[in-house]
């Protein structure tokens, strides 16, 4: 007898939807007695998070749980579950009586007969009565309920504030404040490289230190220790190439010169260019020959003068002026002006080299600047809440305090002007007074507090610009036709003095000249605060 085909068929429909029953049951069950492992590993992660500094806690932290949520579905969507095994289960469950499982081993092993036929058909009516609802879900209660227990501390750490979220957020500006000095260095770099004082072999040398240090930083983005360390050992190697006599070199040459400009009729600069010094000198000696032998004795009085000036500053230089003096007393111009032709070698070179220290203390002051930044990253909002809370503690007494001292102060000030003369004075926490005096040379002077105010004026007795501007004094005509002339006396309030200029108008020039020193040149940072502090308390209409 045939085996009806439909039998089969419909049993095999049957069990295939068991299976997902089955297989549900069976991922829950595995979800439900593997959740503890990703929940304590969720909460570890975010408890040692609160004593070690871990960037994105947060999602290091959820990576757990994402791979328990992986496998569990790995486990529901790929496990194995063969029809036999789906048969056996629903037997054992149903308590079917080993039915399906063996109608399925009938048909697997092919064999014909009345019995087996009969077999397949009660199996095949057997599950058609057999609903997935039957088949119960499983999962355990009590590990599941112990799995919950991390998750619940996991998340209460997620809301109490971290401790080390200071720390990375102290290690994030330390990596942007590296990031930042190494674009400054790379434009450094490229300044080096277009630096045409420098010879090839300097220029080399400071471009790969440059680009050293730049690999150094990069490595220990987060590590401010090692930064900081890598860029004290680049500066102290640059400090080594530093000449200490570059500065009275180069104020011993520029004074020169002035000299020589003032010699040769011109107005003396604030700023002289020593190349024009330098042919100021071979025009000299190109016209020692043209000269009467007073005015070789007056130009070997002034040489001998300007070379004492100059031997602390610029030995060699001063040499050459020294022996050009000697040449002109005894009478050799032409040795004269062949050591004047020296002396402006000497000074062309000592041009090329304050040059170079000029470039040694440019790169000083970037690695210094750098050094600072990295050393300041981070802590500014920390001192600030530290001030924040001493000041909440203080306000009162400070306040008490304070009643006192201005009462004191008025008292102090009052006699300081019936007495006149004298100087206010606030106390600034800081051992600084804000007093200033301005003396003239007409004898007067003047308290002024809390910087200059508008409309004051200031004594400079040299003027950078040129020339200054002529005074006439206009005169009255006498009974005898004659102009009479009254100096001193003028309509116009407060002093008549050409050397005295409207404070704001020098000003700017004196604080952009400091300004380009504090860029420039090789200070170190806490002076570099007190002088940017001196200027803004000097600023006109500062208060």
């Amino acid at each position: 007898m045939a085996q009806p085909p439909e039998s089969y068929t419909i049993l095999r429909n049957k069990l295939s939807a068991l299976a997902l029953r089955l297989r549900l049951s069976d991922t829950l069950l595995f979800a439900s007695r593997s959740l503890w492992l990703g929940t304590l590993l969720f909460a570890l992660i975010l408890l040692v998070g609160r004593f070690t500094p871990i960037p994105n806690l947060r999602l290091w932290a959820l990576v757990p749980l994402v791979a328990w949520v992986v496998v569990v579905l790995g486990y529901l969507l790929f496990r194995p579950l063969p029809l036999p095994r789906v048969a056996r289960r629903v037997d054992h469950t149903l308590d079917l009586r080993s039915r399906l499982a063996t109608a399925l081993e009938l048909h697997d092993t092919r064999i014909e007969g009345e019995m087996s036929d009969l077999q397949q058909n009660d199996a095949a009516s057997a599950a058609r009565q057999v609903k997935a609802g039957q088949l119960p879900l499983r999962f355990d209660r009590n590990v599941m309920l112990a799995g919950m227990v991390p998750l619940a501390l996991g998340l209460s750490l997620l809301f109490v504030p971290n401790p080390q979220d200071a720390v990375l957020a102290e290690q994030e500006q330390v990596e942007q404040a590296v990031e930042d000095v190494i674009e400054d260095l790379e434009t450094l770099r490229e300044e080096i490289a277009n630096e045409e004082t420098l010879s090839p072999e300097e220029r080399a040398e400071l471009e790969q230190r440059i680009a050293e240090l730049q690999e150094e930083l990069r490595q220990d983005m987060q590590n401010r220790e090692e930064a900081l360390a890598e860029l004290s050992q680049a500066e102290a190697e640059l400090q080594q190439q530093l000449d200490p006599q570059t500065d009275a070199r180069e104020a011993a040459l520029e004074q020169m010169a002035r000299n020589l400009e003032q010699m040769s009729g011109q107005q003396p600069s604030q700023n002289p260019d020593l190349e024009e010094a330098a042919r100021n000198l071979e025009e000299l000696s190109e016209a020692l020959e043209n000269m009467s032998e007073e005015e070789r004795q007056q130009l070997a009085e002034e040489l001998s003068r300007q070379a004492a000036q100059m031997a602390a500053g610029d030995p060699q230089t001063a040499q050459d002026l020294s022996d050009a003096a000697q040449s002109l007393r005894e009478g050799n111009t032409q040795q004269a002006g062949e050591s004047l032709q020296d002396a402006a070698q000497s000074a062309r070179e000592a041009q090329e080299d304050i040059a170079r220290q000029e470039a040694l203390e440019e790169s000083l002051s970037e690695l210094q600047n750098g050094r600072n930044e990295i050393a300041q990253a981070g802590r500014e909002q920390q001192s600030a809440q530290q001030q924040g809370q001493q000041g909440q503690e203080g306000q009162q007494g400070q306040q008490q305090a304070g009643e006192g001292q201005q009462g004191q102060g008025q008292q102090q000030g009052q006699q300081e002007q019936q007495d006149g003369g004298g100087t206010d004075s606030q106390n600034l926490g800081q051992g600084q007074s804000d007093a200033q005096t301005d003396v003239n040379p007409d004898g007067s002077s003047g308290g002024q507090s809390q910087g200059q105010q508008e409309g004051d004026t200031i004594y400079r007795p040299f003027n950078p610009s040129g020339e200054g501007e002529r005074d006439f004094i206009q005169g009255q005509l006498g009974e005898d036709g004659q102009i009479q002339r009254e100096e001193g006396n003028s309509d116009l309030p407060g002093v008549n003095n050409p050397s005295l200029v409207p404070y704001e108008e020098v000003f700017p020039e004196y604080s952009e000249s400091a300004g380009e020193a504090l860029d420039r040149g090789y200070i170190p940072p806490h002076l570099k605060d007190y002088v940017r502090e001196y200027f803004s308390q000097l600023e006109p209409g500062s208060e």
